[in-house]
């Protein structure tokens, strides 16, 4: 589960992509995009605004993938940066929902 922060005066979602150690790499990544598929359909019938996703800066691998699905499969979608005084330089990702 994620948690929510106010932003604005609005609840936002943020949820946390990283897992616990013992996973490879492939099946970590398969297991990080189901999670994100899940909770950007969650969001999306929930009519939420925005959905923040926390990935972690590492070799970029997640935060690619996430914004390809986004471009792809969630076309009312926008992405950018989180805030870098909140979750640090690339480590997570606000998607702007569409209606």
């Amino acid at each position: 589960m994620g948690s929510n922060k106010t932003s604005g005066g609005r609840e936002v979602r943020v949820v946390d992509l990283h897992l616990k150690a013992g996973y490879n790499q492939a099946d970590a990544i398969e297991r990080q995009l189901a999670r994100f598929t899940g909770e950007m359909d969650s969001a999306i019938r929930a009519g939420a605004a925005e959905i923040v996703f926390i990935h972690g800066s590492g070799r970029g691998k997640l935060k690619d993938e996430i914004r390809r699905i986004i471009a792809e499969d969630y076309p009312s979608c926008r992405y950018r940066d989180a805030p870098f005084g909140r979750f640090g330089v690339g480590g997570a990702t606000v998607v702007l929902i569409g209606k």
